[in-house]
Parts: structure tokens; C-alpha cells; sequence
């Protein structure tokens, strides 16, 4: 995790954008590891975020979260223990494991039953401040769904393009156009952040390595991560947003394997993202002041 120049805005409440990346099942038990951290020893709920950007598996998080799922929750449904009551009344709309779906050889399996639920959730309405990244197969542009401009399109199917992995899935039509995973383009996209006017942005990124050294057969693939999101976060720098990158150290990278859709891991993959977290928010004042109140966080 590193924090890069910028400091919260002094008596106000900072607006927060929350960057969620790709990386499979594992990923998406990374995220929760990492939200679960914040939200119960900070205090600041990841439900509340400005703007949620999620890719490939981080639309699947950030969706969820975007209808009102605690992060908390996500964490217990991928560890396979109860969830909350309000959970029980309200289930996940879009279950964690579907991202691992798009796995399966071309036209295997339709999840798009399996996502319905999120259009039954949100009926027309697109969620508030949520943004999805997929990829114009045509052309190879990445599209941003929820910003304005973009292409209209329900929220299961935005999701589903950006879960769709070339080569695995089948392209997601929307509106006759064909989109693939938006991980194609970057695993973070941070940088649709840059001019929304923000004064922190959070970005969870699974693929990529602490600090960017990562050694391994997937070193080479974290490092190239790494440096990509180096470059999005340099954008919103020279925007003067306060960037805090949360990526897997050692013990994380570990727990994580090779796998990305190795739902086994779960467990292990948010009790050390959890924990490497919460290491990380003691040692670090811009970190720890998420959920403070304006005049505390300003003061930090």
C-alpha cells in the first residue's frame, strides 16, 4: 500500500472513490478481505464511497456493494459462514462465485440467469455513482457504464461484460454491440477517476504486487500490473487526489496461488487480506482516517 500526495480537505467530509480490480475468485476474496478491514476497524463503510469503479471481478464486489450488501457480508458468503440477518432478507443479487462461470469453455454455460437478479433488484435505475469497465470488442475501447455519455445498459449485463473473459465466455451483447471483459484494457482503470473531482481515491488491487516486487511464476504478470496502475494513479496525482493503492503482500500473494478462480482459497485469502490490512491501517494516519469525522481526518 502506498499513499501518495495529497491530504483530506479540512473541514469537510472528503469524497472518497473506491477502485475495485480484476483477479478472479481470489481476487474478489482479496477485496473482501480488504473491505471487511476497513469497515470494522476504521469505521468507514465502502457502501459509502462516492464513486465505485469495478473491473471484471470488482464489478461483481462493486455492484453488490452498490445494493446495499456490507462488505462484511461478502466476506462471510465466499468464507461459506452465515451472513447478516438483513443478508438472509436480502440476498446477494449476484452470487461471488459467478465471476469463476466465465471460466468455462464458450458456450458451456449462460450465467445470465444467475445475474438476472440484479435487474430485479435495481429494476431500470442505475445504480448511484457506480462505474463498470468493459471492453468494445469491435474496436478494443474500453466503455465505462454509469458515466455519463456511455452506452445505457442494465446493470446485470454491464456486469456480465465485464466478467465476459475472451476466449472463455461469450461477448456480452448490449444495445448490438458486443463487449469482453474490461480487464482487457487494464486491471484497475483507475484513471476514469481523474476528473470527478475527488479528494481520496482507494484502489484494491488484487492482481498486482505490493511495492511491485513479486517474484514466481505470476511475478512477471503482478509486476506488469503494478506498472500500469503506477501510471492511472500518476493521473489522478496531477489531479491532486489522495491515492491510497491497497495491493497483496507476501502472505496475501501466497494464500492467493496461482488459481484465480481456486474457490477453495477463500478463506485463507481474506483472513490474510484481512490481516495484512489491518497492519497497514495502524501504520498509516491517511489510512486509519477513512472513517473519521471532517474535523479529525483534517487533523491527521
Amino acid at each position: 500500500m502506498n499513499v501518495l500526495r495529497g491530504e483530506f480537505g479540512s473541514g469537510k467530509t472528503p469524497a472518497i472513490g473506491l477502485v475495485l480490480g480484476a483477479g478472479g475468485v481470489v481476487g474478489q476474496a482479496y477485496q473482501a478481505g480488504v473491505l471487511s478491514a476497513l469497515q470494522r476497524e476504521t469505521g468507514w463503510d465502502p457502501r459509502q464511497a462516492t464513486i465505485i469503479v469495478g473491473t471484471s471481478a470488482g464489478s461483481v464486489t462493486g455492484a453488490a456493494l452498490r445494493v446495499g450488501v456490507p462488505a462484511t457480508d461478502l466476506a462471510a458468503s465466499l468464507y461459506g459462514v452465515p451472513t447478516s440477518p438483513r443478508a438472509i432478507r436480502r440476498p446477494l443479487a449476484f452470487r461471488p462465485d459467478v465471476a469463476a462461470m466465465t471460466m468455462l469453455p464458450r458456450g458451456r454455460i449462460d450465467i445470465s440467469e444467475r445475474a438476472r437478479g440484479l435487474d430485479e433488484h435495481m429494476g431500470v435505475r442505475w445504480p448511484r455513482g457506480l462505474r463498470i469497465c468493459a471492453v468494445r470488442r469491435s474496436d478494443g475501447a474500453r466503455v465505462v457504464f454509469g458515466r455519463d455519455g456511455a452506452p445505457t445498459a442494465r446493470l446485470a449485463a454491464a456486469v456480465l461484460a465485464s466478467c465476459a473473459i475472451p476466449g472463455y465466455f461469450l461477448p456480452v451483447d448490449i444495445g448490438g454491440t458486443e463487449y469482453v471483459d474490461g480487464g482487457v484494457h487494464s486491471a484497475t482503470n483507475a484513471d476514469v477517476l481523474r476528473s470527478e473531482g475527488l479528494d481520496v481515491v482507494v484502489v484494491v488491487s488484487s492482481m498486482s504486487a505490493a511495492h511491485g516486487s513479486a517474484n514466481g511464476a505470476d511475478g512477471w504478470l503482478r509486476r506488469s500490473v503494478h506498472r500500469r496502475m503506477e501510471r492511472e494513479v500518476a493521473r489522478l496525482q496531477e489531479a491532486g487526489v489522495l491515492v491510497i493503492r491497497l495491493e497483496p503482500g507476501p502472505k496475501a500473494r501466497h494464500a492467493m496461488g496461482l488459481r484465480a478462480m481456486a474457490e477453495d482459497r477463500s478463506p485463507q485469502v481474506i483472513e490474510v487480506a484481512y490481516e495484512e490490512t489491518s497492519e497497514l491501517i495502524l501504520a498509516t494516519p491517511a489510512l486509519a482516517a477513512l472513517g473519521d469525522p471532517p474535523s479529525a481526518a483534517s487533523a491527521g
